[in-house]
């Protein structure tokens, strides 16, 4: 089967990446800013702000990826009991439902983004736009996947991860 995200061709897991840098950021800014309260009794003014903007954007970073691969929790049950016709229509209607939904809010996202800019963080004075920029860019791509969903079901039927081979490869790229 050729590859649903060819724009991801060359960077498969850049959703990963940027998660991954974020959560180090974090991390980092917590293990410093602990150090510093317990060996010199002060704490790193910035690294509440610091640590929130690393949780905000290695969550919203990594949703997509989870998304796009399939390795969100999802109740299979009453899909599963449907027969194979009413399988595929099911899967065309809860696609659809899903680029609507992400659309819509990809749209809250980016309005609760745009009025980031009047208000900015009490201590590095950063606009809340930065930070509110990570649900607009998850929504936005998980709003593409959706569609890359939906034209694949429409190809080839429900969803792949029904697949034996498919669950394989899931987990052959997961540290699971």
């Amino acid at each position: 089967m050729p590859n649903p995200y060819p724009f991801l061709s060359r960077i498969p897991k850049a959703e990963l990446y940027v998660a991954g840098f974020a959560f180090v950021v974090m991390l980092a800014v917590i293990v410093v800013n602990v150090t510093s309260r317990y060996f010199f009794s002060t704490s790193v003014l910035s690294a509440e702000e610091v640590a929130y903007m690393g949780f905000n954007w290695s969550t919203f970073a990594a949703v997509p990826y989870l998304y796009r691969t399939r390795g969100l929790i999802a109740v299979e049950f009453f899909f599963d009991i449907l027969p194979r016709p009413l399988q595929r229509s099911f899967s065309v209607i809860v696609d659809i439902a899903l680029i609507a939904a992400n659309m819509w809010f990809t749209w809250l996202a980016w309005l609760l983004a745009s009025g980031g800019w009047i208000r900015k963080t009490p201590v590095l004075e950063i606009p809340y736009f930065w930070i509110n920029l990570a649900p607009v860019l998850a929504f936005a791509l998980m709003t593409i996947y959706s569609a890359v969903h939906f034209v694949e079901g429409l190809r080839h039927g429900p969803d792949p991860s029904h697949d034996p081979e498919h669950d394989a490869k899931l987990y052959e790229d997961t540290a699971l």
